[in-house]
């Protein structure tokens, strides 16, 4: 289901993110990282996140995870109450 008053339900270690079946909205790296998010390689603390619907993911994704919820048949952009 899409965001709903601010609270996703999922979280996946982004080696494994599905960007088909789900809408991811934030990237938490768990240590030092850069992976690249929408074909720009990011450096992140430990710790840090960032907010951004995320199209693409790629590089170093060790200890990086990305939150979001299920894509579903009556948002099936995922996009609900996203300006793009």
């Amino acid at each position: 289901m899409p965001l709903q008053n601010g609270i996703n339900s999922i979280i996946h270690d982004a080696g494994s993110a599905d960007l088909t079946g789900f809408t991811y909205t934030q990237v938490y790296a768990g240590a030092a990282a850069t992976p690249t998010i929408n074909g720009t390689a990011v450096t992140m603390a430990a710790g840090s996140k960032i907010d951004i619907l995320v199209r693409s993911l790629s590089g170093t994704l060790t200890n990086v995870f990305v939150i979001g919820d299920k894509v579903n048949t009556t948002n099936p952009g995922g996009t609900a109450g996203i300006i793009l």
